[in-house]
């Protein structure tokens, strides 16, 4: 997810169009090394659909770990992320959470990498239930402001709320720009989501 150009802090923003992802590439190397930034994404509606037969909406907090921790200078790193969906607002009442995560290693990888592709599976969803839903997104990433806007969208592929639509927000702070320069490095990022899956 992002990357922050140069050792020092960004410049003021310029305008540049969303990067679109497929699938789980999402994330971690928007380069801001000339204070760039990009385009606000549109933020998912925090209320159920009217018209839709179901609805589920959560919003949570997300964890991502580095290690070792990114640096300035370019290293093999495990990325380990953890999703929590807290609290949950579903036309089924026996919804009320979730949690979802992933592993990768980066190669590579430092606060000065170019944006990079890297593919893991299916975003999964495991609710409170026990009962899974596996969302097939597509990710558009954005930057504002020191914070990262990851959207993605796509359909439910399996599991519960088959054939529904699914879109999920991420908001982080960019990685700090002295903490790269330091030894330890950036190991932690934390954030907040908003998720809704919808179904006709």
């Amino acid at each position: 997810m992002s990357s922050n150009g140069k050792p020092k802090p960004p410049t003021a923003p310029t305008p540049q169009l969303p990067i679109t992802v497929p699938r789980r590439t999402r994330r971690r190397w928007t380069a801001l090394a000339a204070g760039a930034v990009l385009a606000v994404a549109a933020v998912l509606s925090a209320a159920p659909t009217a018209s839709a037969a179901s609805s589920t909406t959560c919003t949570g907090g997300s964890t991502i770990t580095y290690q070792p921790g990114l640096t300035y200078t370019p290293r093999t790193v495990a990325y380990t992320e953890t999703d929590s969906l807290n609290s949950c607002l579903s036309t089924d009442p026996a919804i009320t959470s979730g949690t979802s995560g992933s592993s990768i290693v980066l190669d590579q990888a430092s606060c000065l990498a170019p944006p990079s592709i890297v593919r893991d599976p299916a975003f999964t969803i495991t609710w409170n239930t026990g009962e899974q839903s596996v969302v097939d997104l597509t990710f558009t990433e954005v930057v504002l402001g020191g914070t990262e806007q990851v959207t993605g969208t796509g359909p439910v592929i399996s599991g519960k709320f088959p054939g529904g639509n699914a879109t999920v927000v991420w908001l982080y702070p960019v990685l700090n720009l002295l903490q790269c320069a330091t030894g330890q490095g950036v190991t932690t990022q934390n954030g907040t989501l908003v998720g809704q899956i919808t179904s006709p």
